[in-house]
């Protein structure tokens, strides 16, 4: 199966950011824009593995969460990657608690690899993708936008648990479902 960790977030912070992404909709085509149910935080991708192995990696993830102990998130301005002249990726940055969010990441990418999941090359940059950008795009108005709406607030929450996910891709998009919580 395919799977990720993630932070999943707020319906409320979701809603916020599906009114900004639909701004950006009508000014900006061809994104491929993230589903408001499908918004989170993701803190390790792991990818394919045997089901058999889905209990290991949920013990890995907890030796992190267990006594990290929960903390505030916020959501507040844009972004691109690799750069803005050539953007692949549109996501809205964390704020308060991005440190702490750093930490997690860092901590689950250190435990998972022990059972011979790949290393990240990059290193972690907590953040949360709203679209992906696959064909040429007006870049001066995507940047306008993003330089217009970089301290834009979305929301915060208390974060109290991780998610170990499962991803089955789809025609229509993938199909996220939650395999365990677990609690900070």
């Amino acid at each position: 199966m395919r799977t990720f960790v993630s932070i999943e977030i707020t319906d409320e912070i979701k809603a916020r950011i599906e009114e900004l992404a639909d701004k950006l909709k009508l000014m900006l085509t061809p994104i491929r824009w993230v589903e408001k149910k499908n918004l989170h935080v993701t803190l390790k991708f792991i990818g394919w593995v045997k089901d058999e192995k889905v209990p290991s990696l949920i013990e890995s993830i907890k030796t992190c969460a267990g006594g990290f102990g929960s903390f505030d998130v916020s959501f507040s301005g844009l972004g691109v990657f690799p750069s803005a002249k050539r953007p692949r990726v549109i996501w809205i940055g964390t704020t308060t608690g991005a440190d702490r969010v750093k930490s997690l990441g860092e901590c689950i990418e250190s435990e998972v690899s022990k059972l011979g999941i790949r290393e990240e090359e990059r290193e972690f940059s907590p953040h949360l993708t709203i679209g992906r950008i696959k064909e040429k795009i007006d870049v001066k108005a995507l940047n306008d936008f993003i330089e217009s709406n970089k301290d834009i607030d979305l929301g915060s929450f208390t974060v109290d648990h991780v998610s170990m996910m499962k991803s089955t891709l789809r025609r229509s998009g993938p199909i996220y479902e939650e395999i365990e919580k677990i609690k900070l």
